[in-house]
């Protein structure tokens, strides 16, 4: 199958076509966002797959629907469809590791002593399950789990990815096809209609796999007789980690044959199995259930942001103050409103600087209210002030790639044009190391206020507040209100 693009490409005034992957159902270009600064992943579906119009209604549905469920750092997050050459393509994050499918073929997952392969896999059960629970509380089904819809970032954190055949949970839909045979749970090979408890048999399905080191069935429904047998014969693949016997009765759990005798939810398995690591491992496992109303804000920033590309810009106002009535100095949404209102003829700039300093005073490690006041600055042609603010955002950078990202950023902006700004997911382990500090120092506060010792508690909120990203969290709000009062 030849490809439409050639690397190099700019399509759409946009995206340059940096890579190609073809398979079976079309081409996945990887391309950078040139106004993001981001790789994407730009899936464009062979046009004989999308022949009908329905086809493409469907196709955009379903990539719709995926979109919705937002930032999280175990899911892939889709931006939006956009037509390239009469064709919808789905807009997607780029994630760099290849599929959990190619780690168990490659035997990536396994390298390492076998505690550590162990303790990978169980992590990665974890991080899909809370995956595919955010997807629930989202009311959408996945309806096609398998480790070739499971990304994998260069890390090692998984992500959950092509929500191809997504429905909602209300729709009562039923999937005579579709689905991959292998991983497909009985009611759904039926065609019957789908529930949660059809993504749990489908999830125990790759979890099984990935301790078989391979597909060891032809059919889902065979998957449970398989796990029983590979119970009873007490079977491992060669190089790879026994399976632990807890592990072994939540799957058996799973590949229930009817649906309601299934664990009710992947909170459920996901708490499950960070006490099954925990007492395996005597520590906590780095893939804790995300804290959302953290990246609540941020999620409502990227759909905007999203929108703002297809030229919906009442769409993305309104989402962009959702934002703000979440979290009233989120810097990037302030950001964001500041700018089209700016175009718009409006005064902002009194606005914009309050609220952005307000952040830097709450979290005065954080660049990002220097990196965006700088690009302000640039934009209304400052130059002195944007010099300023541009270095003392350097100066706070986290990585050395941050750093290199303001350079790169003090050279483009102008005043003419800024890009919007992405949030953009953190990685899981830090997400668990920060939220972890964060929810202690928060209970400690909390504990203080009830006992009176205000000095005590203001210590701890201060504390939690110099966490970055957590110092504007609603509950940290909600405990320094009392301590004002």
């Amino acid at each position: 199958m030849s490809t439409a693009l050639s690397k190099g490409t700019i399509v759409l005034a946009t995206y340059r076509i940096d890579e190609i992957f073809e398979g079976g159902m079309g081409v996945v270009y990887r391309a950078r966002h040139l106004a993001w600064g981001i790789d994407l992943a730009i899936k464009h579906p062979r046009k004989d797959f999308l022949v009908a119009k329905r086809d493409q209604d469907g196709f955009e549905q379903e990539c719709n629907l995926w979109s919705q469920i937002g930032l999280h750092p175990y899911v892939a997050t889709c931006f939006y469809t956009r037509n390239i050459e009469e064709t919808p393509c789905a807009f997607a994050e780029f994630v760099d590791g290849g599929s959990l499918r190619d780690w168990i073929v490659s035997r990536r997952l396994y390298t390492g002593e076998m505690d550590s392969a162990l303790a990978r896999m169980i992590g990665v059960s974890v991080q899909t399950a809370w995956g595919l629970a955010r997807a629930h509380e989202g009311r959408l089904l996945h309806c096609d789990m398998k480790p070739g819809n499971v990304l994998m970032t260069a890390d090692g954190t998984a992500k959950v990815t092509d929500f191809g055949l997504a429905k909602l949970l209300e729709s009562g839909v039923a999937l005579a096809s579709g689905s991959t045979k292998a991983y497909a749970s009985p009611e759904q090979a039926r065609g019957e209609p789908v529930t949660k408890a059809t993504d749990v048999w489908s999830w125990a399905a790759t979890v099984f796999e990935m301790f078989t080191g391979g597909i060891r069935w032809v059919i889902g429904q065979a998957v449970g007789a398989a796990l029983a047998e590979f119970g009873e014969k007490g079977a491992k693949a060669v190089g790879v980690p026994p399976m632990p016997s807890p592990v072994f009765d939540l799957l058996t759990r799973c590949l229930r044959w009817k649906p309601e005798e299934r664990p009710e939810s992947f909170s459920e398995i996901g708490d499950e199995l960070l006490e099954i690591y925990e007492n395996l491992f005597d520590e906590p496992c780095d893939a804790q259930k995300p804290d959302l109303d953290i990246i609540a804000s941020d999620s409502l920033n990227n759909r905007a942001v999203s929108l703002l590309d297809l030229g919906r810009d009442a769409d993305a106002v309104a989402l962009l103050e959702q934002a703000l009535v979440n979290d009233p100095q989120h810097p990037e949404a302030t950001f964001n409103l500041a700018l089209i209102r700016q175009m718009r003829g409006e005064p902002v700039e009194s606005w914009l600087t309050q609220n952005l300093r307000v952040v830097a005073e709450v979290e005065p490690g954080n660049p990002v209210p220097y990196k965006l006041l700088g690009l302000f600055y640039a934009r209304t042609a400052r130059e002195g002030q944007a010099d300023a603010l541009f270095a003392a955002a350097k100066e706070r950078a986290w990585t050395d790639v941050e750093a290199a990202e303001m350079d790169r950023l003090r050279t483009t902006a102008n005043s003419q044009q800024t890009a919007f700004v992405l949030a953009k997911p953190r990685s899981g382990a830090d997400f668990y190391a920060d939220a972890s500090r964060f929810r202690r120092l928060l209970d400690k506060t909390e504990r203080a206020l009830a006992e009176k010792r205000l000095e005590d508690a203001e210590r701890y909120a201060r504390m939690a507040g110099d966490i970055q990203g957590f110092g504007r969290h609603p509950q940290l709000r909600r405990a320094l209100t009392q301590l004002r009062t």
